[in-house]
């Protein structure tokens, strides 16, 4: 086996939602059946809430695991990539030099 494997992080993020959002849910029934409890579904008012786990793995150890919460933009999430990877991709690769 090559040791080039060593030298790889890989990382992935998931976004999950919390509680759905919206108003709208559609069930089938009459409008003279009684509401199944198994067809209530939980809302939030002011948005559910979500949050983004976002982690690396490589050679060593299965990596970070960060949570993110709330709504992430383009540059949090490029935020996140430069204060947690960054140093772990120096840690690792340049004591490996």
């Amino acid at each position: 086996m090559s040791d080039d494997w060593q030298c790889v992080i890989w990382s992935d993020k998931s976004s999950f939602t919390l509680l759905p959002v919206s108003d709208w849910v559609v069930v089938g029934k009459t409008l003279k059946e009684p509401n199944d409890p198994e067809c209530l579904v939980p809302t939030a008012k002011y948005g559910g809430g979500s949050v983004m786990i976002w982690a690396a793995i490589y050679w060593y150890s299965a990596g970070l695991r960060i949570t993110l919460k709330g709504r992430i933009t383009a540059s949090d999430y490029a935020d996140t990539l430069g204060s947690q990877l960054h140093p772990l991709v120096q840690m690792l690769f340049l004591t490996m030099m």
